[in-house]
């Protein structure tokens, strides 16, 4: 049978791990009348939430089981894919006698997770690039979740595993010098809200939209991962001087310029004042906003992200550097390979060759 999830908000201040098991109890009672199978349950004391994992023939067969079991139905019920979701963010894991899921080390699983993306651009091909960063992954207890030539994304139980690994990372990358443009981003949550449609929805938007603009950051993570990161045992030797923390003002400010870069990248008319007019601020307020989010003037950042537009474009093939140049939102072929070769110390020619 199909495979789903719900989500509970446990409303009571002084729910226990009892309490939860006993309404689990309720769900069982019901579950044959209604064609399903309960397999596991994820409880998150701290965050006052549960997530039941199923086998029901659909999603309504859930939501009425639910009800009459509880009197009320879950928070939100998603479907979930066994192969491309359930065992790569969640992973196998084990259950005990009452069902609650468990860690592969035996300790309660809460359902949340730590998604990282690794997202970087060769300049020149290095060899079995991206089996080291995928053996780093592993090392550090990481689920790889995707791993497409120059983005992969892993899932890992404890966000000082995701912050580690993070680091070493982009150690070895430093160790390529100028052949490696990277950014490593990491976002904590919770496999299912009210608003998801499939697993780690809103992570998995946040995780994309940091990387998308994190270049010149390097390493991000939310606010999220920093704080669960800080309650492992060995909280104590972690060094994150070299990561940006995005708290949730900067993340709704990133979201806003991220809409406006979108529509506006690929056309050379949109320089900063434009920019600024867009996000509706005077200059002088956009130069102190985008300076204190990514540490460079807009000017900078604009010509950043169009380059790495560019070397994307370059690297795909099919379009001549002119072509490209234009799309890149560069008004001349010439100005662009100037640009290009200051910035990276090589032609664009040779990006596309290779």
């Amino acid at each position: 049978m199909p495979l789903f999830m719900d989500f509970h908000k446990i409303d009571s201040d002084a729910i226990t791990e009892e309490d939860v098991y006993r309404a689990h109890l309720r769900d069982i009672a019901v579950q044959n009348k209604h064609g399903l199978v309960y397999k596991r349950y994820y409880l998150n004391l701290q965050h006052k939430t549960a997530f039941c994992l199923m086998e029901s023939p659909n999603k309504e067969a859930c939501i009425e089981s639910h009800k009459e079991a509880h009197g009320i139905g879950a928070c939100n019920v998603i479907h979930v894919s066994r192969e491309n979701e359930f065992i790569p963010y969640l992973g196998e894991g084990d259950q005990n006698e009452q069902d609650l899921a468990l860690t592969l080390s035996g300790e309660i699983d809460s359902g949340f997770r730590t998604i990282m993306m690794v997202d970087f651009l060769e300049l020149t091909k290095s060899p079995a690039l991206t089996t080291k960063i995928i053996n780093s992954i592993k090392n550090h207890e990481g689920s790889v979740v995707k791993a497409p030539s120059e983005k992969i994304m892993a899932s890992f139980i404890d966000a000082f595993d995701a912050v580690t690994c993070s680091i070493e990372i982009a150690r070895y990358f430093d160790t390529l010098k100028d052949n490696m443009i990277f950014s490593i981003a990491m976002a904590t949550g919770k496999p299912v809200d009210k608003h998801s449609q499939d697993l780690f929805q809103a992570t998995k938007r946040k995780v994309k939209l940091i990387s998308r603009l994190g270049f010149q950051l390097r390493i991000c993570m939310d606010l999220e991962t920093k704080l669960s990161a800080f309650q492992h045992k060995d909280s104590s030797t972690l060094d994150i001087a070299g990561i940006t923390v995005i708290n949730p003002t900067s993340y709704l400010e990133i979201q806003n310029l991220d809409q406006v870069l979108i529509k506006n990248l690929n056309n050379s008319a949109f320089n900063c004042d434009a920019f600024s007019k867009q996000l509706g601020l005077s200059k002088s307020q956009t130069y102190r906003k985008i300076s204190s989010l990514f540490g460079v003037p807009p000017n900078r950042l604009l010509s950043e992200l169009r380059l790495i537009h560019a070397i994307r474009a370059l690297k795909e093939g099919g379009k001549t550097v002119s072509e490209v140049a234009y799309d890149s939102g560069f008004n001349s072929p010439t100005y662009f390979t100037r640009v290009f070769r200051n910035r990276f110390q090589v032609l664009p020619t040779l990006i596309a060759k290779s």
